[in-house]
Protein backbone atom coordinates (compact mmCIF):
# COMPACT_ATOMS: atom_id res chain seq x y z
CA UNK A 1 0.00 0.00 0.00
CA UNK A 2 1.35 3.40 -0.99
CA UNK A 3 1.40 6.01 1.75
CA UNK A 4 0.86 9.64 0.87
CA UNK A 5 1.86 12.99 2.27
CA UNK A 6 -0.23 16.10 1.74
CA UNK A 7 1.43 19.48 1.24
CA UNK A 8 -0.30 22.84 1.63
CA UNK A 9 1.54 25.02 -0.90
CA UNK A 10 1.16 28.70 -1.81
CA UNK A 11 2.57 30.58 -4.79
CA UNK A 12 3.89 34.11 -4.23
CA UNK A 13 4.40 36.14 -7.41
CA UNK A 14 6.45 39.31 -7.72
CA UNK A 15 3.94 40.69 -10.25
CA UNK A 16 0.76 38.72 -10.82
CA UNK A 17 -0.93 40.96 -13.40
CA UNK A 18 0.10 38.79 -16.38
CA UNK A 19 0.02 35.38 -14.71
CA UNK A 20 -2.47 32.72 -15.69
CA UNK A 21 -3.12 30.70 -12.58
CA UNK A 22 -4.72 27.29 -13.03
CA UNK A 23 -4.26 24.01 -11.18
CA UNK A 24 -2.58 22.56 -14.29
CA UNK A 25 0.02 25.36 -14.52
CA UNK A 26 0.59 25.23 -10.75
CA UNK A 27 1.26 21.49 -10.80
CA UNK A 28 3.18 21.73 -14.09
CA UNK A 29 5.59 24.19 -12.52
CA UNK A 30 6.37 21.71 -9.75
CA UNK A 31 6.71 18.82 -12.22
CA UNK A 32 9.10 20.84 -14.40
CA UNK A 33 11.25 21.62 -11.39
CA UNK A 34 11.30 17.93 -10.42
CA UNK A 35 12.47 16.92 -13.90
CA UNK A 36 15.04 19.70 -13.98
CA UNK A 37 16.47 18.75 -10.59
CA UNK A 38 16.28 14.94 -10.69
CA UNK A 39 16.19 14.16 -14.41
CA UNK A 40 13.54 12.48 -16.50
CA UNK A 41 13.52 9.23 -14.53
CA UNK A 42 14.20 10.61 -11.06
CA UNK A 43 11.56 13.30 -11.39
CA UNK A 44 8.73 10.95 -12.29
CA UNK A 45 6.14 10.80 -9.54
CA UNK A 46 2.40 10.98 -9.20
CA UNK A 47 1.40 14.40 -7.98
CA UNK A 48 -2.25 15.26 -7.57
CA UNK A 49 -3.98 18.49 -6.60
CA UNK A 50 -6.66 17.74 -4.02
CA UNK A 51 -7.86 21.30 -3.51
CA UNK A 52 -6.96 24.58 -5.21
CA UNK A 53 -7.82 28.24 -4.61
CA UNK A 54 -7.06 30.69 -7.42
CA UNK A 55 -7.74 33.69 -5.17
CA UNK A 56 -5.28 32.57 -2.51
CA UNK A 57 -2.85 31.03 -5.05
CA UNK A 58 -2.79 28.01 -2.79
CA UNK A 59 -3.30 24.29 -3.20
CA UNK A 60 -3.11 20.97 -1.40
CA UNK A 61 -0.94 18.46 -3.23
CA UNK A 62 -0.98 14.70 -2.70
CA UNK A 63 2.54 13.22 -2.90
CA UNK A 64 3.73 9.63 -2.42
CA UNK A 65 5.61 9.66 0.90
CA UNK A 66 8.73 8.18 -0.71
CA UNK A 67 9.01 11.27 -2.95
CA UNK A 68 8.21 13.88 -0.31
CA UNK A 69 11.81 15.11 0.07
CA UNK A 70 12.29 15.36 -3.69
CA UNK A 71 9.07 17.32 -4.15
CA UNK A 72 9.88 19.70 -1.30
CA UNK A 73 13.36 20.28 -2.73
CA UNK A 74 11.93 20.94 -6.18
CA UNK A 75 9.35 23.35 -4.76
CA UNK A 76 12.04 25.28 -2.88
CA UNK A 77 14.08 25.79 -6.04
CA UNK A 78 11.32 27.22 -8.25
CA UNK A 79 12.20 30.82 -9.08
CA UNK A 80 9.92 31.59 -12.02
CA UNK A 81 6.28 30.98 -12.82
CA UNK A 82 5.42 31.84 -16.44
CA UNK A 83 8.55 34.03 -16.64
CA UNK A 84 7.52 35.97 -13.51
CA UNK A 85 9.79 35.85 -10.47
CA UNK A 86 8.19 33.86 -7.69
CA UNK A 87 8.63 31.47 -4.81
CA UNK A 88 6.50 28.67 -3.44
CA UNK A 89 5.88 28.28 0.26
CA UNK A 90 4.90 25.06 2.01
CA UNK A 91 2.67 25.97 4.93
CA UNK A 92 1.97 22.52 6.30
CA UNK A 93 2.74 18.88 5.68
CA UNK A 94 0.65 16.00 6.96
CA UNK A 95 0.19 12.30 6.44
CA UNK A 96 -3.56 12.81 6.85
CA UNK A 97 -5.61 15.13 4.67
CA UNK A 98 -7.96 16.01 7.52
CA UNK A 99 -5.09 17.50 9.53
CA UNK A 100 -4.67 20.31 7.01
Amino acid sequence: MIKYTYLDVQLKLQDDTDATLTPAYFLGSINNSLKSLFGEIGGQTELEIIEFSIDKKRGIIKVPSDYNRRVRSAIALIGYYQDIRCHFRVFQESSKLLNL
